[in-house]
């Protein structure tokens, strides 16, 4: 399995609510205020929460961030991370590409980033394809056995508007459009069954021939990401 790895580890510590402020406790013990999002402070637990913490990355450039959280116990020794940044997994993907560890998907092409116009174009250009990455938006909650269940959908109609027109955009059909979406939970059956579904139902009454879906598989950890499985799920969306 291949990883990408960050510049500098994130540290484990443990979030708290007191006076209705949400806290991050150190693992020297040490009690800090942290900008912590509105996501993570719906899952705050009465016995602390998990979460993973950068240093210097919170909105006013100083202190620490909240970079991810996790569902389990405190005394997990390897924790499930659910990370709060995409950006993270854009970086994580274009290192992938770029060093040919995705290979069933690029084929032998180099990737580029699209850098010019980037709220109109493509996350990546990889020989005559266009890659969009889908990091589901989930508010994610407990669900007794510990299954994530998702409460938002995995695309919203606003995402799938956003990628109809790019693919409409494409010159004469000559290029591919890739929707890669991004499981950072554990990717399963179940789960690649409730996205096929969506998928089916946003993009199935105007599919186009060259449109792929695929999915890739990550797990994040404090000191990077790595890839376990890249799968095209095309046929599977058909079907649905």
């Amino acid at each position: 399995m291949e990883k990408y790895y960050f510049e500098e580890e994130w540290k484990e510590a443990v979030l708290l609510t007191k006076e209705n402020k949400s806290t991050v406790l150190v693992l020297d013990g040490e009690e800090l205020e942290i900008y912590c999002p509105e996501t993570v402070r719906g899952n705050v637990s009465e016995c602390g929460t998990p979460c993973l913490v950068s240093e210097g990355k919170s909105p006013d450039g100083g202190g620490y961030s909240v970079m991810a959280f996790s569902l389990d116990s405190i005394v997990t020794e390897n924790k499930g991370w659910i990370c709060l940044q995409p950006i993270v997994f854009e970086q994580a993907v274009g290192f992938f590409l770029a060093n040919h560890h995705m290979e069933e998907l690029a084929g032998g092409c180099i990737a580029s980033r699209k850098i010019e116009s980037r709220e109109e174009g493509p996350d990546f250009i990889l020989g005559d394809a266009y890659i969009e990455l889908n990091v589901p938006d989930a508010i994610l909650n407990a669900a007794g056995d510990g299954w994530l269940q998702v409460k938002s959908l995995m695309l919203t109609d606003g995402k799938a508007v956003r990628y109809r027109d790019m693919v409409s955009r494409m010159e004469n059909g000559n290029k591919r459009f890739i929707l890669l979406t991004v499981f950072q939970h554990g990717l399963n059956d179940k789960m690649k069954g409730f996205l096929c579904r969506e998928l089916s139902r946003l993009f199935g009454a105007d599919l186009q021939e060259n449109t792929e879906f695929w999915v890739i598989d990550l797990r994040l950890e404090p000191d990077g990401i790595t890839l376990l499985s890249c799968q095209n799920i095309t046929d599977k969306v058909l079907l649905s």
